[in-house]
Protein backbone atom coordinates (compact mmCIF):
# COMPACT_ATOMS: atom_id res chain seq x y z
CA UNK A 1 0.00 0.00 0.00
CA UNK A 2 3.11 2.49 0.25
CA UNK A 3 4.19 1.96 -2.66
CA UNK A 4 1.29 2.58 -4.36
CA UNK A 5 0.82 5.70 -2.45
CA UNK A 6 4.07 6.73 -2.93
CA UNK A 7 4.33 6.16 -6.89
CA UNK A 8 0.82 8.06 -6.91
CA UNK A 9 2.62 10.75 -5.11
CA UNK A 10 5.21 11.00 -7.26
CA UNK A 11 3.40 10.90 -10.63
CA UNK A 12 1.53 13.76 -9.52
CA UNK A 13 4.91 15.37 -8.57
CA UNK A 14 6.55 15.03 -11.74
CA UNK A 15 4.14 15.05 -14.24
CA UNK A 16 1.81 17.24 -13.31
CA UNK A 17 2.57 21.49 -13.26
CA UNK A 18 -0.50 23.82 -13.48
CA UNK A 19 0.35 25.81 -16.90
CA UNK A 20 -1.96 27.32 -19.63
CA UNK A 21 -4.79 24.99 -20.14
CA UNK A 22 -3.53 21.98 -18.12
CA UNK A 23 -5.04 20.41 -14.77
CA UNK A 24 -3.22 19.42 -12.00
CA UNK A 25 -2.26 16.20 -13.54
CA UNK A 26 -0.92 18.03 -16.63
CA UNK A 27 -2.13 16.78 -20.34
CA UNK A 28 -2.82 13.29 -21.24
CA UNK A 29 -5.11 10.60 -21.28
CA UNK A 30 -5.60 10.98 -17.66
CA UNK A 31 -6.85 14.66 -17.77
CA UNK A 32 -9.73 13.66 -20.40
CA UNK A 33 -10.67 11.02 -18.27
CA UNK A 34 -10.67 12.30 -14.85
CA UNK A 35 -11.73 16.29 -15.49
CA UNK A 36 -12.04 17.73 -12.09
CA UNK A 37 -8.73 19.19 -11.60
CA UNK A 38 -9.90 20.36 -7.92
CA UNK A 39 -10.59 16.88 -6.66
CA UNK A 40 -7.13 15.25 -5.34
CA UNK A 41 -8.40 11.66 -6.12
CA UNK A 42 -8.96 12.96 -10.08
CA UNK A 43 -5.61 14.68 -9.85
CA UNK A 44 -4.25 11.34 -8.45
CA UNK A 45 -6.20 9.06 -11.11
CA UNK A 46 -5.01 11.49 -13.95
CA UNK A 47 -1.82 11.33 -13.12
CA UNK A 48 -1.31 7.69 -12.77
CA UNK A 49 -3.20 6.84 -15.73
CA UNK A 50 -0.70 9.56 -18.13
CA UNK A 51 2.00 7.76 -16.22
CA UNK A 52 1.18 4.08 -17.08
CA UNK A 53 -0.18 5.24 -20.71
CA UNK A 54 2.49 7.26 -21.75
CA UNK A 55 0.79 9.04 -24.06
CA UNK A 56 1.74 12.54 -23.53
CA UNK A 57 4.73 13.35 -25.32
CA UNK A 58 2.33 12.04 -28.62
CA UNK A 59 -0.24 14.16 -27.43
CA UNK A 60 2.21 17.06 -26.69
CA UNK A 61 3.41 16.92 -30.83
CA UNK A 62 -0.10 16.12 -31.87
CA UNK A 63 -1.95 18.97 -29.57
CA UNK A 64 -4.12 16.38 -28.56
CA UNK A 65 -5.58 14.64 -24.96
CA UNK A 66 -5.99 18.18 -24.22
CA UNK A 67 -2.57 19.19 -24.56
CA UNK A 68 -2.44 22.76 -26.36
CA UNK A 69 0.81 23.64 -28.52
CA UNK A 70 2.41 26.71 -27.72
CA UNK A 71 1.46 30.17 -29.60
CA UNK A 72 4.65 29.42 -32.12
CA UNK A 73 3.03 26.13 -32.49
CA UNK A 74 6.46 24.25 -30.92
CA UNK A 75 5.77 21.55 -29.12
CA UNK A 76 9.25 21.25 -27.54
CA UNK A 77 7.74 24.30 -25.43
CA UNK A 78 4.82 22.88 -24.00
CA UNK A 79 7.16 19.44 -22.84
CA UNK A 80 9.69 21.89 -21.38
CA UNK A 81 6.69 23.51 -19.67
CA UNK A 82 4.60 20.77 -18.30
CA UNK A 83 8.22 18.39 -17.02
CA UNK A 84 10.42 21.25 -16.25
CA UNK A 85 11.46 19.81 -12.69
CA UNK A 86 12.42 16.30 -14.57
CA UNK A 87 13.50 18.02 -17.44
CA UNK A 88 16.43 19.98 -14.74
CA UNK A 89 17.30 17.48 -13.41
CA UNK A 90 17.69 14.87 -16.03
CA UNK A 91 20.08 17.60 -17.69
CA UNK A 92 21.98 18.39 -14.24
CA UNK A 93 22.54 13.87 -14.50
CA UNK A 94 23.02 13.94 -17.71
CA UNK A 95 20.75 11.30 -18.59
CA UNK A 96 16.86 10.81 -17.80
CA UNK A 97 13.18 10.05 -19.46
CA UNK A 98 12.59 13.81 -19.53
CA UNK A 99 15.74 14.10 -21.40
CA UNK A 100 15.22 11.25 -23.29
CA UNK A 101 11.74 12.09 -24.76
CA UNK A 102 13.34 15.98 -25.78
CA UNK A 103 15.99 14.58 -27.31
CA UNK A 104 13.84 12.78 -29.72
CA UNK A 105 11.15 15.72 -30.16
CA UNK A 106 14.63 17.82 -31.34
CA UNK A 107 15.02 15.39 -33.90
CA UNK A 108 17.78 13.51 -32.41
CA UNK A 109 17.98 9.63 -32.23
CA UNK A 110 20.82 9.41 -29.74
CA UNK A 111 20.06 11.20 -26.44
CA UNK A 112 24.10 10.13 -25.17
CA UNK A 113 25.59 12.32 -27.92
CA UNK A 114 23.26 15.29 -27.04
CA UNK A 115 23.00 14.79 -22.76
CA UNK A 116 26.84 15.22 -22.00
CA UNK A 117 26.23 18.70 -24.35
CA UNK A 118 23.57 19.60 -22.39
CA UNK A 119 25.00 18.43 -18.93
CA UNK A 120 28.18 20.35 -19.84
CA UNK A 121 25.58 23.92 -20.25
CA UNK A 122 23.45 23.69 -17.62
CA UNK A 123 24.31 26.99 -16.26
CA UNK A 124 23.01 28.71 -19.64
CA UNK A 125 20.08 26.66 -19.96
CA UNK A 126 18.90 27.11 -16.67
CA UNK A 127 20.37 31.00 -15.40
CA UNK A 128 17.30 30.96 -12.94
CA UNK A 129 14.65 29.74 -11.17
CA UNK A 130 12.36 32.27 -13.01
CA UNK A 131 13.31 31.15 -16.72
CA UNK A 132 10.58 30.35 -18.96
CA UNK A 133 10.21 27.22 -20.76
CA UNK A 134 10.39 29.52 -24.15
CA UNK A 135 14.15 30.41 -22.61
CA UNK A 136 15.23 26.62 -22.05
CA UNK A 137 13.77 25.77 -25.82
CA UNK A 138 15.67 28.50 -27.26
CA UNK A 139 19.22 27.68 -24.99
CA UNK A 140 19.00 23.78 -25.73
CA UNK A 141 17.85 24.43 -29.49
CA UNK A 142 20.86 26.12 -29.75
CA UNK A 143 23.08 24.02 -28.30
CA UNK A 144 21.78 21.00 -30.19
CA UNK A 145 22.14 22.84 -33.64
CA UNK A 146 25.38 24.50 -33.01
CA UNK A 147 27.53 21.82 -31.19
CA UNK A 148 26.49 19.50 -33.31
CA UNK A 149 25.28 17.17 -31.17
CA UNK A 150 22.15 15.34 -32.47
CA UNK A 151 23.26 12.17 -34.35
Amino acid sequence: MKKVLFAAALAIVSGSVMAKGYQAQGCGLGSTLFTDGSSLVHQVLGATTNGLSANQTFGMTSGTSNCELDKSGRASTVFIEANKVALQNDIARGQGEALTTLTKMYGCSNASSVAPVLQKNYQSIFPSQAVSAEQIDGAISSLVRNQKACI
